[in-house]
């Protein structure tokens, strides 16, 4: 019988076992207390540290493929393209790594707004990318320069929550 005396109907007093065995759960708990501290002050630095390494070679790609865009723009239709088709692909590439960060709180809904800003600046350069002529192409340059903005917004505002300095124009 478990707690109580068979013989003499009496409960038997708990034993060094109990003792043992709630103490071993109290210094359990304890650890997992300590555990779970630790995990999430290194939280904010982990998650900065991620977004970097995926804002970071897209922000050299953008740099590279926006500077051959600059230098085509005015006398190179297919190579200005070729540009903006490439700084596309680099842009919905770095969507796609930002949206496999779990971020904290609010900053998770201005990682979400950033996607869609530069959802939005997506299809405006693959519009601009059809363009027919040059003028055509540089025609687009007033809505760039308003969803590069909105992007650019976004960004500073995860940077911010991120406690990490703000980025250079036109960079994540």
């Amino acid at each position: 019988m478990s707690d109580v005396d068979a013989r003499q109907g009496r409960a038997r007093p708990a034993g060094p076992g109990l003792a043992a065995l709630a103490v071993l759960s109290v210094v359990a708990v304890i650890a997992l207390v300590v555990a779970g501290l630790f995990y999430y002050s290194g939280s904010s630095a982990r998650i900065a540290g991620d977004y970097t390494a995926v804002a970071a070679p897209a922000d050299q790609a953008l740099t590279a493929e926006m500077n051959g865009y600059t230098r085509h723009q005015r006398h190179d239709l297919a190579a200005a393209r070729s540009d903006l088709k490439k700084e596309a692909k680099t842009e919905a590439s770095f969507d796609s790594q930002l949206a496999e960060i779990t971020f904290p709180g609010a900053a998770d809904s201005t990682a979400d707004a950033l996607i869609q800003a530069d959802k939005k600046r997506i299809k405006l350069i693959s519009l601009q990318a059809q363009a027919a002529t040059l003028r055509q192409l540089r025609s687009f340059g007033s809505a760039d320069q308003t969803t590069t903005a909105a992007v650019e917004v976004q960004a500073g505002r995860i940077r911010q929550a991120l406690s990490l300095p703000p980025a250079s124009a036109g960079d994540f």
